[in-house]
């Protein structure tokens, strides 16, 4: 989506757009959802998050058990939102986050995503209900003739 519309959408003004910017606002509401992760990629990226958080030595079946729990908790999401929350969590954590503490994380990012679609979906709506074409003007020449018609009609 253009810089112009992204700012559009997430703003609380309530402009009537016009047909163009219409349709594109109901493109990208139309997008479909992204692909939520594969249980290869969550491990990948729990992984990838216990090796840069502290955390207590586990056995093996203990990893294995703690992956399962962190698929449960995150296989309904994006996977591009688990990247975002991924990025965040790399950042700032300093201990291996609880599944919980990962999924808060990657809630935010597909909350943005549906907050634009249901307000570019709004837009879309106000467009289909208040805009109007342009009214062309009248020429000056044509105001006169109408205004000696109207002057015509009520003097007779």
């Amino acid at each position: 989506m253009p810089d112009k519309l992204n700012a559009l959408v997430m703003s609380s003004d309530n402009p009537i757009v016009g047909p163009k910017t219409a349709t594109q606002l109901r493109a990208f509401a139309a997008e479909p959802e992204p692909e939520t992760a594969t249980k290869d990629q969550v491990e990948v990226m729990i992984g990838k998050l216990a090796m840069a958080t502290a955390q207590a030595k586990v056995s093996e079946a203990e990893a294995s058990a703690r992956l399962e729990l962190y698929w449960l908790a995150l296989s309904d999401i994006p996977v591009c939102d688990l990247r975002a929350a991924f990025v965040d969590l790399v950042r700032t954590s300093k201990f291996l986050p609880t599944p919980a503490e990962v999924r808060t994380a990657a809630l935010l990012p597909g909350a943005r995503r549906r907050y634009a679609k249901s307000r570019a979906r709004h837009l879309a709506w106000l467009h289909d209900r208040e805009w109007r074409a342009p009214i062309e003007a009248i020429r000056p020449d044509e105001l006169e003739a109408l205004k000696a018609e109207a002057g015509k009609a009520l003097s007779a």
